[in-house]
């Protein structure tokens, strides 16, 4: 008997503190940089590295000032956000108090087929947290909707119940709240370690993004240009399931829904704006180089399909006049 009572101690200690843990949940540093803003921010930008990139809330706001229209900018921007990690993203974010906040924009320009469970990030902090018991029931639709079969399903499918079970036992949190409190360098005395990490990111980014050449990006603007001008000719739209699948958790916060396309070199037909007895979708489509042919000169261009210096402060300067042409309907 005292067996099972020192066994059911030790669950119950176990569930209570998981329960806590799960509470104290420590925001890394993107979350962090966008709670700083939240007192005056009036436009809150989410997406992927396009943002990270491309976006100078400096530029933004000095913009949108002159055009008359004083508009604050700030963003949450993460490498390869997608799938359901933005929705946990903006249920997080949404969560906080935003007084001044009018339009929260998503860019959607990574597709929605790709859920970005790269087994190179299993079990990192970052993929760890957005596994939540609403994740599961989503990402299993995902899966069914994609018709993989159980033998390739299995893995993924407990590799995912895995994730749930660290997030949900905390796992691993103590360890990245005392790094977060940088107990461990301010006892040893090692504070400038923490740089190494950056520096490691920093390097591996410099050596593996390439730089298109001046005649691969002229070859796939025309590419772009003909499959854009192809598409409004036919009219023709894009799916409108992801952008309907995030306008909810916006709507239900009182704030303007707005989705956009990054100026890249893909062909993203705009989403389907329009639908009975739902409001319609506000779109900015900068992925064509016919309505905004300075973001694709490729002196503006930087690696892959990112913008550089330059052409984050053109792109900044057009956000800033679309949002203030929103705001001033």
């Amino acid at each position: 008997m005292r067996f099972f009572g020192c066994l059911f101690g030790y669950l119950l200690a176990l569930v209570a503190t998981a329960a806590l843990l799960y509470r104290v949940r420590p925001d890394d540093d993107d979350f962090k940089a966008a709670f700083a803003q939240a007192s005056r921010c009036n436009v809150l930008i989410v997406g992927p590295s396009y943002i990270k990139v491309g976006l100078r809330p400096e530029v933004f706001d000095a913009e949108a000032k002159a055009l008359g229209h004083p508009l604050h900018v700030c963003s949450l921007a993460r490498s390869a956000l997608r799938g359901y990690e933005v929705m946990y993203d903006l249920k997080h974010l949404l969560e906080h108090r935003w007084p001044a906040l009018r339009y929260v924009a998503v860019d959607v320009s990574l597709p929605p087929g790709n859920l970005g469970f790269d087994r190179d990030n299993w079990f990192s902090p970052r993929v760890v947290q957005w596994h939540t018991w609403g994740a599961l029931t989503w990402i299993y639709r995902f899966y069914r909707e994609q018709g993989l079969r159980w033998k390739e399903l299995r893995p993924l499918a407990v590799a995912h119940l895995q994730h749930a079970g660290m997030n949900y036992l905390g796992v691993g949190r103590i360890g990245r709240l005392l790094t977060q409190a940088r107990l461990i360098e301010r006892l040893t005395g090692s504070e400038r370690g923490q740089d190494a990490p950056k520096e490691i990111e920093r390097i591996g980014a410099r050596t593996k993004l390439v730089r298109p050449t001046e005649a691969e990006h002229d070859a796939a603007v025309r590419r772009l240009a003909e499959r854009k001008a192809r598409a409004k000719a036919q009219k023709r739209q894009g799916d409108d399931d992801w952008p309907r699948q995030l306008e909810p958790l916006i709507r239900t916060r009182k704030r303007e829904p707005v989705f956009l396309y990054s100026p890249v070199y893909d062909n993203l037909p705009p989403p389907r704006l329009k639908r009975a007895r739902k409001p319609a979708l506000v779109f900015l489509d900068f992925d064509d180089p016919e309505s905004y042919p300075t973001l694709y000169d490729y002196a503006v261009r930087g690696h892959t399909a990112h913008l550089n210096a330059k052409g984050a402060v053109l792109y900044s300067k057009l956000l800033a006049a679309e949002f203030v042409r929103l705001d001033s309907r």
